[in-house]
């Protein structure tokens, strides 16, 4: 348990206060209202400096870093990437294939693992057993991949839809905020 010792009680004593992320009574799950104005800066542009941040949530830079660095360790941050025009990398048809299988998660997800073109991998319950996010080239290529996945041990039949328009895509996302 980690602590942050240094926040008075109602008699003026020196107490104690949990500091973990995951501590079940913050009000909206894992992060406090200032972690949560820190993450929509950065969602926003995450090139902002960290000073302009603490400037825009009301910290100095340096405790925006030591939350960022604390929402890293705990699990929130699950990492730094960069978002990539699928057309500009060749990419630019999107499809969501469905997969009935008779195998459980693991072994078949390791395999789907395998194949660059399936960004997203989902276990899922009802009809189907997992549920795909895939990007290709062309359709052609879209085939080759569904007719991979049909061959996979297991798999017993898909369901592929094509994308026609992206309305819009993100990542999760805390919104503007209040």
């Amino acid at each position: 348990m980690q602590f942050h010792a240094s926040e008075d009680d109602k008699e003026g004593r020196l107490v104690q206060v949990d500091r973990r992320k995951f501590a079940p009574d913050l009000e909206h799950g894992l992060i406090d209202e200032s972690d949560s104005r820190i993450l929509r800066c950065l969602q926003a542009n995450a090139r902002t400096t960290l000073a302009d941040v603490g400037r825009e949530v009301g910290l100095a830079a340096s405790s925006v870093h030591e939350r960022l660095r604390r929402l890293q360790r705990d699990g929130v941050i699950s990492g730094w990437t960069l978002a990539l025009d699928p057309r500009a990398v060749g990419r630019p048809v999107t499809a969501f294939v469905g997969v009935e299988a008779d195998v459980t998660g693991g072994s078949l997800a390791g395999r789907l693992r395998q194949r660059p073109e399936i960004d997203e991998c989902h276990d899922i319950a009802g009809d189907l057993s997992f549920f795909l996010k895939v990007r290709s080239r062309d359709t052609e290529a879209l085939l080759e991949l569904v007719d991979w996945i049909r061959e996979l041990p297991g798999v017993r039949q898909t369901r592929t839809t094509v994308v026609l328009k992206t309305e819009f895509e993100r990542q999760v996302w805390l919104g503007p905020g209040s």
